[in-house]
């Protein structure tokens, strides 16, 4: 009996896990890019995959796509929005960056996503 009730205490801890790792937003945390020299707000519990080409980055999280699109959502909103070429970028002025594209990828275990940035107002 006493068996039963402690594996069924681990099941449910691990189940509410999964759940809160899934589908709570956790906040941010900031990522130094190491090819370009500045950090990069990203969701908690991400780390890099790979850098590429000195100005984008992929990253990977047990977390869903949705709840990562979300939270990307949320990092672009505290930036100034720069627009040309009809389209919107998103300008980070306390390190001279601008966000030019980012995107999220799902995946069964893993979520991706990728940040393609620029040094300086891309609009300028």
């Amino acid at each position: 009996m006493k068996k039963k009730a402690i594996i069924f205490s681990i099941v449910v801890i691990l189940l509410v896990s999964i759940l809160i790792l899934k589908f709570v937003p956790l906040g941010t945390k900031k990522e130094f890019m190491g090819a370009s020299l500045i950090s990069l707000e990203i969701p908690k519990l991400s780390s890099i995959d790979s850098e590429c080409c000195m100005y984008s980055a992929t990253f990977k999280t047990l977390r869903s796509s949705t709840i990562i699109k979300k939270e990307l959502d949320k990092i672009m909103d505290k930036y100034e929005k720069v627009t040309c070429n009809d389209q919107e970028y998103y300008y980070d002025h306390s390190q001279d960056v601008t966000i030019t594209e980012y995107g999220v990828d799902s995946g069964l275990i893993l979520s991706k996503f990728y940040i393609t940035y620029t040094k300086g107002n891309y609009c300028e």
